[in-house]
């Protein structure tokens, strides 16, 4: 950029000096046609009517009294009437034009009507004006002005020089205040088509600094959308690799007691089994069958609560209300093992939620701590106020949770104690339904080992 800088410079400049020099001359040369016509005039006037001796003594006077000029009286016929010594003819054929032309460079120059030729060298003129009475004045002489240009050209060089020098530090500068910016902004966006991190701009109030500061906003825009993308890539594979674990455990669970009862089934049939013992086994079958439905109505739960194209069907409940109608039949199984259920939920706590999906998550809650709870323990229900809304707190005393195992449990089909789960017939999906229906209404959950127990949590929307 600082190279076609300087090169336009120069020829500005070139050009500016050529344009001066030719004014100048003009100038000089016009002044100095204008000085010799000046001078001549009086002699022309006074030519009219005089005899040849008259002309030639007042030609040798007025030459006496101007001897700067060499010149010449030519008669009509071509008789020289008057010559001064050092007088030499440029040339005398030349055909004078019509009044007013102008014609520079050994062509014929109109100043007045005297007429000016100039010889090879432009430092020699001649100057020829046709007089009354046919005379023919021819001047010629050293064009002063000569020196005038040899000084001016002097004077001329070096002012171009200076300027020029100042043109290239001012050009140097300006194109280091513009390529070095824009320099960079290149090597940035070099760097962003690499994913290579970018620092900020400098702070400039010009368009390259608003240049550099838009492509900085559109580096950081991209750089959000690619980190958007990428989390969300994650999150399409873990889906991906969940769903696959899901169907995976899903057939497995299935698979177990569908052979087993199968087993059951072909050993009657090949009276394997006692026809006295069909009542028991028989029996054992439509356990196994039930709980298979139960296992297919859960993961059904799980696929619709899984499927984007669900809607919620927000109700205003009163949360009182809402949880003594689910304890009903919880406090029947907590009964049976001698365990104590508390509620301590304001009778006026109304909350704005989807009824259907809050009552499938807080069902399998409850259920989990009835099941998970000692013989004769407690389980307590509370609620504390928040700034934004209000926390649901379910907590069963008497248990403990390993913390490596924490996270595990909200995972389909994972059992703390496999073997026991089975025995009382857990399909190992009632936290994964509760996941699902909490992360699908938004509503943020945990579960922590606390003094003397564990405690589940929800912070609930409150009106």
């Amino acid at each position: 950029m600082f190279f076609y800088t300087a090169l336009i410079l120069l020829f500005v400049i070139f050009f500016m000096f050529i344009f001066f020099f030719d004014q100048v001359k003009s100038v000089v040369e016009s002044t100095q046609r204008q000085q010799i016509s000046e001078v001549f005039q009086p002699l022309l006037n006074h030519l009219h009517g005089k005899s040849d001796d008259e002309i030639r003594n007042m030609a040798n006077s007025f030459h006496e009294k101007n001897t700067s000029f060499e010149f010449c009286l030519e008669a009509a016929d071509g008789q020289i009437l008057y010559q001064t010594e050092n007088f030499n003819m440029i040339q005398n054929d030349i055909e004078l034009p019509p009044s007013n032309n102008v014609i520079v460079k050994g062509n014929v120059l109109t100043e007045r009507k005297f007429h000016f030729i100039t010889g090879d060298s432009s430092e020699r003129f001649q100057f020829l004006v046709k007089a009354s009475g046919g005379v023919t004045l021819y001047v010629t002489g050293t064009i002063s002005g000569t020196k005038v240009y040899s000084e001016f050209i002097e004077k001329m060089v070096f002012a171009f020089v200076l300027i020029f020098m100042a043109s290239l530090l001012a050009a140097a500068l300006f194109a280091r205040q513009i390529a070095k910016p824009i320099e960079k902004i290149a090597k940035d966006t070099k760097k962003m088509s690499d994913l290579e991190p970018v620092s900020a701009p400098a702070s400039r109030k010009d368009e390259i600094g608003q240049l550099a500061g838009d492509v900085y906003k559109m580096y950081k825009t991209l750089q959000v959308t690619i980190q958007q993308l990428e989390i969300e890539i994650e999150r399409e594979k873990e889906m991906e690799e969940n769903q696959r674990y899901f169907f995976s455990a899903a057939s497995h669970e299935l698979k177990t007691p569908i052979a087993a009862t199968s087993a059951l089934l072909e050993g009657m049939l090949e009276h394997v089994i006692a026809p006295a013992e069909y009542p028991k086994y028989l029996r054992e079958c439509l356990k196994m069958m039930n709980e298979q439905n139960k296992l297919v109505s859960e993961i059904l739960e799980i696929v619709t609560l899984s499927n984007d194209m669900t809607v919620q069907e927000q109700e205003r409940i009163n949360l009182n209300e809402f949880m003594t109608s689910i304890l009903s039949f919880y406090r029947t199984l907590a009964d049976v093992r001698e365990q104590r259920i508390d509620v301590d939920i304001p009778e006026n706590l109304c909350c704005t939620l989807d009824p259907k999906l809050f009552r499938k998550a807080l069902s399998n809650i409850i259920m989990n701590a009835v099941q998970n709870t000692p013989d004769g323990g407690q389980i307590h229900i509370y609620t504390q106020e928040m700034k934004k809304g209000v926390r649901l707190c379910v907590f069963n005393n008497g248990v403990r949770i390993q913390e490596k195992m924490l996270p595990k449990l909200f995972e389909p089909f994972y059992r703390e104690d496999k073997a026991r789960s089975r025995s009382q017939g857990r399909s190992g999906l009632g936290l994964t339904i509760v996941k699902k229906a909490l992360d699908f209404m938004g509503i943020p959950f945990a579960l922590d080992n606390v003094d003397n127990g564990v405690l589940f949590r929800m912070d609930l929307p409150h009106e």
